[in-house]
């Protein structure tokens, strides 16, 4: 999958994006024509918790809501935004977009979808747990029933992709306000899947919304399926023989090791495609022993990242050499050889830097990782990675629902997770690196970081964007608030009843152009 964007007619001041009525996810005439409805089964080896897309929510959750409820804003296969709730955007000024919005659209609970239900869903967004990212927008007005301006402290020239996040999803206003706090439990959006049932630990059950407002290419009705359903398994490798027994049609993770198997099983299609998100470990940064940079930077020197990729990854990934990934617009090849630390270890430098952080001998921590083959392999591997510079690490294995409550409470010294990656780099430095980010769970904080963020953030232009995060970057990486490991390929398998699926690389499986075969 190609992601180098060119982003030229997205950030132009003043440009206008025109409406599509057609399909924008690549869905062939052929696989249109073999719809045939039927309910797709998903298996998942993790537990659902919310469906209300301003909470802190996982990322199986996400693949929920992105079949629930539609943004203002999409993007295609190339990442490059599109309009979805939005038909077109404008900037009347440097500090001001203004969109005009679809007039044919309702919610599952037939209210409509309008600008005031927009204004909500965004004010909405900007109080919830990424508000963070929407802090440069100081309002957001209603112009006339179908157009709404969204007006700006500093110019926002990023505001397009922060729009196509889930997080920024458009809610009905009346369901939402009935549920209140139960929301993720009954939600209500204007998406291609309505919901029937939702049991966190066993299933999630989607059907389709007969009044979704999308057609494709041919006029049709989408989405094609009469429903979804998610079924919740032990583990990877549990769903893995499902999908094999024929108990389920689609694989939403496959496990590294079930690969070939699974490649070799002519009725079932393995579909790969190259990530811009990390395998890494968040540091704390704010307590012993990772609030010493020293002791950070001897972590990063000292993983052979190439020697996880051939054996844990079995050469479906990438050593990772910082947070901008190979896929970035933002990414230079020149760091390949010239970073921080390189896909190989360097053992000497890595015992120079326990030698600064005043721990010439090593030092101990607690790893915490969620207990699936990939991540127990990851883990084991750097266990003994660290352990040639004096490094002892003691495995704490927990399921991912276990691992994701110590993340988002801080409550960890080291925690191996994995991140799916975002359109542009304006989701991930802010979040992830800047002082108080929604996702800097590990406390962070450098003003020199800050600083270059901020800049990058705000300009209009991509070259000089990518400087600023190229010199984020540096900083960033030297300091070492994360361990990047590898950047992994994402592998779906499915049955060959299963047509019309893209797989974006992004770890959200979009079902309106799924079909299901006989």
């Amino acid at each position: 999958m190609t992601m180098h964007l060119d982003r030229r007619d997205l950030l132009k001041a003043g440009g206008v994006a025109l409406a599509s009525t057609g399909l924008w996810l690549g869905t062939s005439r052929e696989a249109a024509a073999q719809a045939g409805g039927g309910t797709l089964r998903v298996g998942v080896s993790e537990n659902f918790a919310s469906l209300d897309p301003y909470k802190r929510i996982g990322r199986l959750d996400y693949n929920g809501v992105i079949n629930l409820f539609d943004t203002l804003v999409t993007y295609g296969k190339d990442y490059v935004p599109k309009p979805m709730l939005a038909e077109s955007w404008s900037q009347p000024n440097p500090t001001t977009w203004r969109f005009a919005l679809r007039k044919d659209v309702v919610f599952h609970d037939d209210t409509p979808f309008d600008a005031a239900a927009a204004k909500y869903s965004l004010d909405k967004a900007r109080a919830g747990q990424f508000g963070s990212q929407f802090r440069a927008v100081s309002e957001v007005a209603v112009i006339d029933p179908s157009t709404i301006e969204v007006r700006c402290s500093a110019p926002f020239p990023t505001i397009l992709v922060q729009l196509a996040q889930q997080y920024a999803s458009v809610v009905s206003p009346k369901a939402y306000e009935a549920a209140g706090d139960n929301f993720g439990r009954q939600p209500v959006g204007s998406g291609p899947f309505k919901l029937q049932s939702l049991e966190p630990s066993r299933q999630l059950v989607l059907v389709r919304n007969d009044k979704y407002w999308r057609k494709d290419a041919q006029g049709r009705a989408m989405p094609y399926l009469a429903g979804m359903t998610w079924r919740v398994m032990p583990d990877a490798e549990t769903a893995s023989l499902a999908l094999q027994n024929n108990e389920i049609d689609f694989l939403y993770a496959v496990p590294l090791a079930f690969s070939g198997v699974l490649a070799r099983n002519t009725a079932i299609t393995i579909d790969e495609a190259p990530t811009v998100g990390w395998e890494y470990i968040m540091l704390h940064c704010a307590t012993p022993p990772f609030d010493n940079r020293h002791l950070r930077r001897a972590l990063q020197l000292a993983a052979d990242r190439q020697a996880i990729v051939d054996t844990v990854s079995f050469g479906r990934a990438r050593a990772a050499l910082g947070p901008i990934t190979p896929g970035s617009w933002a990414y230079d090849k020149s760091v390949e050889a010239s970073g921080f630390y390189g896909p190989r270890a360097n053992k000497d430098a890595a015992r120079r830097e326990l030698a600064a952080g005043g721990m010439p001998n090593g030092f101990e921590f607690n790893l915490v990782h969620p207990t699936s083959s990939t991540f127990n392999a990851l883990a084991q591997a750097l266990q003994g990675q660290l352990a040639e510079i004096g490094v002892k690490v003691t495995l704490q294995g927990k399921q991912i629902g276990a691992v994701l409550d110590d993340l988002f409470a801080s409550r960890f010294q080291a925690l191996m997770i994995d991140w799916g990656g975002r359109i542009d780099e304006a989701l991930v430095f802010p979040a992830f690196f800047g002082t108080g980010g929604g996702n800097n769970f590990g406390k962070y904080s450098n003003p020199e970081a800050d600083r270059l963020v901020t800049a990058a953030g705000e300009g209009a232009d991509t070259a000089a964007r990518s400087r600023f995060y190229q010199q984020a970057q540096k900083v960033i990486t030297e300091d070492s608030p994360h361990v990047w490991i590898t950047v992994p390929s994402e592998l779906k398998a499915y049955s060959k009843r299963v047509g019309g699926f893209v797989n974006f690389g992004d770890w959200r499986l979009r079902a309106e152009t799924i079909t299901l075969g006989s």
